[in-house]
């Protein structure tokens, strides 16, 4: 009962961040993503069991991370002062060619692994962030969109658990994620795709159909699921539960959003075609 207590606390605080941010403007959003950002990388390079063996390594962590922030940052670059946007276009620049020299002195068997680490946290966890960053910056409509794929990819969740926790028999993908079932699976799709019903009533300026909408639930429910899948692999090839103990209950933020992750880049493509 405790457990379950903490649980439910923690994850109405998390949500209420994170509408709240939406919400509060832009700033407040990608400032949140930066974190999220920043957080995601550390617990990346943990559940890879990166050692800080030396001042490269710990140097490399600390490049990462600022990386990380440069890059979600570049989404609102035309509003920030001009020698911040330097500095953030600087990093960008400079980020690889002083990773791989960081490399060359850090003499363990590991390097190149963690160098490699390096890069694909960026494209994995930086650049999406960034992508919905760049969705959310663009307008008040967009903001809206931003705020609906979220409660999609929350309702997805719920259905799954629910319809997989009460009927669900028939493994989806048992190798990675042995609790997730095709019931589960399609009781998430079905609920995200009905919430499209709703916000095409309740979000009639940002202009998408019907069809629209709920193509974008189906999208959302999709790619939360891969995304799920993805980490899930991730952490199994390194025989690791919970990327973090971050949120009480819930794990690290790698976990809360790995869905999030793959939705980010679907919403991002979704968006510019329409």
């Amino acid at each position: 009962m405790h457990k379950v207590l903490v649980r439910t606390i923690s994850g109405v605080i998390y949500i209420a961040l994170i509408v709240g941010c939406i919400l509060g403007g832009p700033m407040w959003f990608i400032s949140l993503m930066a974190v999220f950002a920043v957080a995601a990388v550390v617990e990346l390079h943990h559940v890879a069991g990166v050692k800080y063996r030396n001042w490269a390594t710990v140097a490399s962590l600390e490049l990462d991370c600022i990386m990380a922030v440069a890059t979600v940052y570049m989404s609102c670059l035309s509003v920030l002062p001009s020698w911040v946007e330097i500095c953030i276009i600087g990093i960008l620049l400079l980020y690889l060619p002083v990773r791989f020299t960081l490399a060359l002195y850090d003499k363990d068997k590991d390097s190149f692994r963690d160098t490699a680490l390096s890069v694909f946290s960026m494209a994995y966890i930086a650049i999406p962030l960034l992508l919905l960053s760049l969705v959310y910056s663009d307008s008040y409509d967009n903001r809206m969109l931003v705020l609906a794929s979220f409660i999609m990819i929350w309702l997805n969740d719920t259905g799954a658990f629910c319809v997989g926790t009460l009927f669900g028999r028939h493994r989806l993908f048992e190798r990675l994620s042995p609790k997730k079932s095709w019931e589960g699976f399609f009781g998430g799709l079905v609920l995200s795709i009905l919430s499209g019903l709703l916000f095409c009533r309740l979000l009639p300026e940002i202009g998408y159909t019907r069809v629209m909408w709920m193509s974008l639930g189906a999208l959302v429910s999709v790619l939360s699921t891969w995304g799920d899948l993805f980490e899930s692999m991730f952490k199994r090839s390194f025989s690791v539960k919970d990327s973090g103990h971050l949120i009480p209950g819930h794990g690290g933020i790698l976990d809360r959003i790995d869905s999030l992750l793959f939705v980010a880049v679907g919403l991002f493509i979704f968006n510019m075609m329409l």
